[in-house]
């Protein structure tokens, strides 16, 4: 097999042990998704823990299989952190009428209308008709998100009922570890050791274990075994074609369900797509996205699929920058985290206990990598300032990058027409404005 003929490595400059590489440790990055995701949707009433984490897995797999092989992108995809988290809340809150598996063929029937605008050319001219300056303030945006996330998720940044977040207690050993391996992950980018990534996750593994052992603690336990069987995927899949509870006065739900992920699964997955691209330097420097329908499918079918076997959209992950910044430029890094994806499913045990703070420090060493694009973008513009800044801090202070985007894009259509600037911004940033606009008052 030709690799280097299949992924175009020399045409793209890169290296088959550098997208190995790159695969094997963006899969570490994600893989607490593979714990983190049944643990959230496990909590609604007829959702099954080990169904989902099966689901989880397979879902994973297929749909990042597809973006290497079809797309030969670096974006690996996995349900949506945001997403499981917004899926249970309705359902918890009673915000719908709808049981599990009827808001679950919402998403089912948002990521077919998703894959069919996938198909055609439009979502390829949303992504090339955005300005250089904001995709350039949407990979920062994202590198900052995943900063942020891994912060929160490491206990270093805590929620505050006064100011909204604060430091959390660096004695606490879980607090203490991720600085420790944060610093050692900074010596090694400083001394230009490329393995800073791999270093912050894996000394933040042998931490947590030796503070299990030496304090008493308990963030990583150890399972009774190692390899299982997977759990069966029978109590989550095909379900959403069960319709034997669905009435007619469940049907506006429906329809806001379907509303809701589509935007939001669209736009997030837009986001991702654009700042890895851009950060893995695939995009050119007139915005063309290579092989970007391709891409764009694989992304919209991850969703398709995911609602089958039983989980929330399947989305392109931020945490694929962590392979951008490796030095990814094509689609076998991807392969590779897939191929991994569908071998965890053996390791049910393992995941049962894994912690997302013990892949935060890596989380945090990827936003200082994605932050240097801030640089080039053109502060002294003052239309570029207002729209990359919007979109940088919404992005974090809202903890979504479609938030971000949708600030981004309506300020710079604003700024421009006050500027007197208006018919240089092409109408699909027009269209895209208005969008967002009405996605930011109802939805």
């Amino acid at each position: 097999m030709n690799l280097d003929k299949i992924f175009k490595l020399s045409e793209r400059k890169t290296t088959v042990s550098t997208e190995m590489y790159a695969g094997f440790i963006t899969f570490l990055a994600m893989s607490y998704i593979l714990a983190v995701n049944p643990a959230i949707l496990g909590d609604i009433p007829g959702m099954d823990k080990g169904a989902l984490f099966t689901a989880t897995a397979i879902a994973s797999g297929l749909a990042t299989l597809v973006m290497g092989i079809w797309g030969n992108y670096p974006v690996m995809l996995a349900p949506g952190m945001s997403m499981n988290g917004f899926f249970k809340g309705l359902l918890l809150s009673g915000s719908i009428a709808l049981v599990w598996h009827e808001a679950l063929l919402g998403i089912f029937i948002s990521g077919i209308i998703y894959l069919m605008l996938s198909m055609t050319s439009i979502r390829k001219s949303l992504i090339e008709a955005i300005p250089e300056d904001l995709k350039l303030a949407i990979s920062v945006s994202l590198g900052l998100f995943i900063a942020f996330l891994g912060l929160k998720n490491a206990g270093i940044i805590v929620s505050n009922p006064i100011i909204l977040v604060s430091l959390g207690d660096v004695r606490d050993p879980q607090v203490a570890i991720a600085y420790i391996s944060i610093f050692i992950a900074l010596a090694c980018m400083i001394r230009n050791i490329k393995l800073a990534t791999f270093f912050a996750f894996i000394s933040a593994i042998v931490l947590t274990v030796v503070a299990d052992v030496v304090m008493g603690t308990n963030n990583a336990p150890i399972p009774d075994s190692l390899v299982s069987l997977p759990p069966s995927i029978a109590p989550t899949f095909g379900q959403i074609f069960n319709f034997s509870g669905f009435t007619p006065e469940k049907l506006f739900d429906l329809v806001f369900v379907v509303l809701v992920f589509l935007i939001v699964d669209f736009f997030d997955g837009l986001s991702t797509i654009v700042g890895v691209g851009r950060d893995a330097g695939i995009i050119d420097k007139d915005g063309k996205v290579p092989n970007a329908k391709s891409a764009l499918v694989a992304d919209a079918g991850g969703t398709v699929v995911g609602a089958v076997l039983g989980t929330t959209s399947v989305t392109a992950f931020s945490e694929s920058g962590i392979a951008s910044s490796q030095g990814a430029k094509t689609g076998l890094s991807a392969v590779v985290a897939a191929g991994l994806f569908f071998a965890s499913l053996f390791f049910y045990p393992i995941f049962s206990v894994f912690s997302a703070a013990m892949v935060a420090p890596a989380m945090v060493v990827v936003g200082i990598y994605m932050i240097g694009r801030i640089a080039k973008i053109r502060w002294d513009v003052i239309e570029v300032r207002i729209a990359s800044f919007f979109t940088i801090m919404f992005t974090v202070l809202s903890f979504s990058p479609a938030n971000g985007m949708a600030m981004g894009f309506v300020s710079y259509a604003f700024s421009m027409v006050v500027a007197g600037k208006g018919k240089d911004v092409h109408p699909v940033i027009y269209s895209l404005a208005a969008m967002f606009l009405a996605y930011l008052l109802f939805i």
